[in-house]
């Protein structure tokens, strides 16, 4: 400011009155100089020194004005630009200070600085500069002011936050202060603070830190790993995330992993081709892969990432993210397998919304059903209705979808031709997280075979297949029918039991087929001849038996049974032009004047048409008491019984089992024989039903299972190969014993394994008293027991009932295999039980195969194994086990044919 005042003194008058002067001095000293040398000049001479001077005046005078203009103009520029400075420095963005160099006292400060203070300029003008510093930085800050004052440094910087006084509001700034120095002067003239305002750089490291925090916390959520590739420095890079991913437990995972060595061998190749396509093309780099993991694994990982070069195209590095995608494939490849099963899967599928809207189908469901997937998309079910439920059918189905989520049974649906058809369905509701159903499932399977099978069943269980007439069980149900119904109207009946006379020279003279067409022809005749409400049933062989109900009395028995009999007797030409006339023999048993319970009825007739035999062909005969005698046999019989079982009289005799495919025995069935010291071998058809009918077969049937378990564990103790022990169990042992009980003493005393006694039960003790049966069975299952039922197809059983049974075996009857292959019946009937039995799970075994025909049958048709006189005799245990020595090397005991 001082040079300023200096400049401005010389002023144009100023300047004039110096030159006036220096001009005066100038001829004053020329004078005095020509006077000293007393020189005189001429007129001309002084008028010339006059001029002279006078354009020496002008001359200094303009160059003079010149620069003085010049120096105006200057100070003008100077005064323009201090008060622009001025102007800016007050209206900085920077808070700004001047600071006296000996107090240190803030000499001037602008406005942005004192409104971060809170404070006037004018307050802080003579404040300690240290106002302007962090407390806990003022020694620090004295050092460096000293060191700038030294000259040692031009600036120093602190940090510090500037408080409002007023409104309390917090200012982060970076305090900048240095020293302002002056030409020609020893040290600083002055120190400048300047402080800028940090606030939006404070704010974006917060924001810059806390996106840093929500990516590290959302690549940690999702499981991802950060890796970079410094091409530079070759060098890898791994987040924290990538330890967790390759299960690396050390501290140097970039220096451990090696990303080729670490390839599974299958997708190196196409791994090291994606990475190099990407690096040339500058692509995203997408691949998927197995790497080896370190705890020895390989995982699926998908890698992204994207290359960045450099100017001149120098790759510079590649950093991307790597994630596990183990579980995805591994739930994919389900989702596939899933995918793939049910749409080749023999059972229909079909996908609904949960507004019953269908979504898909598979394959089977438009095999089954004949309509194309895109003729079903957005229909409903409800199209399949074949009109044989009614609305409480429904009803009942959507309470049970409801209340448990899942409904299962049978249902008859409409196909796209119309026929109608059963299905086995299950409808199942898929719920969200709310619990909220998003979609239906229906899984369903045409049951038209199962269910002609089970007709086809449920008729061979009430009816026999070669007339047609009802069978034994059927029989014998509905003529203990008719005696309640002749109890309660207390009328009389009658049983006439027929048998065809000479019928064994029939089948000998002519064959079974022969003998197949009299049966039939004569169950027609008589079926003809029948009154209105009689009953008639073929028992067995030619044995067929009629119930003439509300007959007057021995007359009308008679008239009934002499009508049957000409009936019966008409001759016929079988269709092979062959004349036949046969003749039948009746037994006639009164209902009440001989017996009053159906068994006893039967009985009657049967000794009775053996009385009319006795008489010749075409015969009848009543019931009388003299034929009682076989009564009176009988209880003689069951008195021997007794005994024999108390002397240790009877004894088992085993029948080898041969599976069909090998040949090899795999089991034996424990047959009942009485070895009268007397008589010799008595007959198991002779002396069964009387002990069923005293009650002798209880201690005989516990000793019949004592036996054959004591018998199997001794070949077991002897080294021989096991196989599975099948014995009997008759209805009575069956349901009026405890036989659980009993079988589980039997094992524990002999200890022969559970796995390998297989017990027998007959159809007709299934089929007495069905929800008996299955506790019974469950108890036996629970012991580890083998269960067969035996003689399937003769007894009267429910399938409904049958498939609840917890049954291992089913055995079909020698009365369906004896005939084969001359009887096209029994073949068909054989053929529907091996496929019936598989169809429930399972095994068949057939009883009495005599012919290699029989054998070659059932093997075409898949049954499992058979015994029989073709294979051996039921042989006592003594020949039993040379049997089994010979083949304790697992040499077949049949040779069987082998499928090519």
């Amino acid at each position: 400011m001082k040079s300023e005042e200096g400049h401005s003194a010389l002023t144009p008058r100023v300047i004039v009155t110096l030159y006036l002067c220096v001009g005066m001095l100038w001829l004053g000293a020329q004078a005095g100089v020509l006077g000293y040398f007393d020189v005189s000049l001429n007129r001309q001479s002084l008028r010339w020194q006059i001029g002279l001077f006078i354009v020496w005046l002008l001359a200094t005078a303009l160059i003079a004005l010149w620069f003085m203009q010049r120096k105006a103009r200057a100070d003008q520029r100077g005064r323009e630009t201090a008060q622009e400075l001025e102007l800016v420095v007050r209206h900085a963005p920077a808070g700004m200070a001047r600071v006296h160099v000996g107090g240190a006292e803030i000499v001037w400060a602008n406005a942005k600085l004192a409104g971060w203070l809170g404070c006037s300029v004018e307050s802080l003008r003579g404040q300690d500069f240290r106002v302007l510093v962090p407390v806990n930085d003022q020694d620090d800050v004295a050092l460096q002011l000293q060191r700038l004052l030294d000259g040692s440094t031009d600036y120093f910087q602190v940090l510090r936050q500037c408080v409002n006084a007023g409104t309390g509001k917090v200012t982060p700034v970076l305090c900048t202060t240095s020293r302002v120095a002056a030409s020609g002067v020893d040290g600083p003239v002055a120190l400048v603070c300047v402080l800028q305002d940090l606030s939006e750089m404070v704010s974006a490291r917060n924001a810059m830190m806390r996106s840093e925090t929500m990516l590290r916390l959302a690549l940690e959520g999702s499981g991802n790993g950060v890796w970079e590739w410094d091409a530079l420095e070759q060098r890898l890079n791994f987040s924290t995330g990538m330890s967790a991913l390759l299960r690396y437990q050390g501290q140097d995972l970039a220096r451990e992993f090696d990303f080729h060595q670490r390839l599974h061998p299958e997708d190196a190749a196409g791994a090291r081709a994606q990475a190099e396509q990407a690096l040339e093309q500058g692509s995203m780099l997408v691949l998927t892969a197995r790497l080896l993991c370190f705890d020895g694994l390989y995982r699926w990982f998908r890698a992204r990432g994207q290359a960045y070069k450099d100017e001149s195209g120098r790759l510079i590095r590649i950093s991307g993210l790597l994630s596990d995608q183990t579980a995805s494939r591994e739930a994919d490849e389900r989702s596939r397998l899933a995918s793939t099963v049910v749409d080749n899967t023999i059972e229909g599928v079909v996908v609904t919304d949960a507004h019953s809207r269908i979504l898909s189908v598979n394959h089977a469901f438009t095999k089954l059903l004949g309509f194309s997937e895109a003729e079903m998309l957005g229909k409903t079910p409800r199209m399949f209705k074949s009109g044989r439920h009614d609305k409480a059918f429904y009803d009942a189905m959507w309470a049970s979808m409801h209340a448990t989520g899942h409904w299962q049974g049978e249902i008859w649906n409409r196909r796209k031709n119309g026929e109608v058809f059963p299905e086995r369905m299950s409808l199942s509701a898929v719920k969200d997280a709310n619990d909220k159903v998003t979609h239906y499932v229906c899984m369903f399977t045409d049951i038209s075979a199962e269910k002609a099978r089970e007709q086809q069943l449920e008729f061979l269980a009430h009816r026999d297949t070669l007339t047609g007439l009802p069978n034994r069980s059927q029989f014998t149900r509905m003529l203990g029918e008719a005696v309640e119904l002749s109890q309660s109207t207390n009328r009389r009946m009658a049983v006439l039991l027929f048998n065809i006379d000479r019928f064994k020279d029939v089948n000998d003279s002519y064959g079974h087929s022969i003998g197949d067409e009299v049966l039939r022809h004569v169950s027609v005749q008589m079926q003809g001849a029948l009154r209105h409400g009689d009953i008639i049933g073929r028992l067995a062989g030619d044995e067929i038996c009629v119930v003439a109900q509300s007959i007057c009395g021995r007359d009308s028995a008679v008239d009934v049974a002499e009508r049957l009999m000409a009936a019966a007797g008409q001759p016929w030409t079988t269709p092979d032009g062959l004349s036949v006339v046969v003749s039948v023999s009746a037994g006639i048993c009164l209902y009440p004047d001989h017996a009053l319970t159906a068994d006893d009825l039967l009985q009657g007739a049967h000794a009775a048409v053996y009385g009319a035999k006795a008489r010749g062909s075409n015969a009848w005969c009543f019931f009388h008491e003299n034929m009682t005698q076989a009564a009176r046999e009988r209880l003689a019989l069951e008195a021997r019984l007794r005994r024999a079982l108390e002397l240790g009289h009877m004894r088992l005799y085993y029948q080898p089992q041969i599976d069909l495919a090998t040949g090899r025995v795999v089991g034996a069935e424990a047959l009942l024989r009485w070895l009268d010291p007397e008589e010799g071998l008595i007959s198991p058809a002779r002396f069964i039903p009387v002990a069923e009918n005293s009650g002798v077969i209880g201690p005989l049937g516990l000793w019949v299972l004592g036996e054959a378990c004591r018998q199997g564990q001794q070949w077991r103790a002897a080294g021989l190969p096991d196989l599975a022990i099948a014995v009997n169990v008759s209805l009575h042992q069956f349901l009026l014993t405890d036989i659980a009980g009993a079988t589980a003493e039997a094992l524990n005393k002999s200890g022969f394994p559970a796995s390998l006694l297989e017990l027998e039960i007959t159809e007709s003790a299934l089929a007495e008293k069905p929800e008996e049966a299955l506790a019974v069975l469950n108890r036996l299952r629970e012991l580890g027991l083998r269960l067969a039922i035996d003689d399937f197809g003769t007894g009267y059983s429910s399938l409904a009932h049958l498939k609840r049974f917890p049954l291992d075996l089913l055995k079909i009857d020698q009365g369906f295999i004896r005939d084969i292959p001359h009887s096209a019946d029994d073949m068909t009937i054989s053929s529907s039980v091996i496929a019936l039995g598989h169809a429930m799970g399972l095994k068949v075994l057939a009883e009495g195969v005599e012919t290699q025909e029989q054998l070659s049958f059932l093997q075409q048709k898949g049954c499992d194994y058979f015994q029989g006189y073709f294979c051996s005799r039921p042989l006592p245990a003594e020949d039993f086990t040379r049997l089994l020595e010979k083949t304790r090397e697992g040499q077949p005991l049949v040779a069987v044919a082998t499928a090519g």
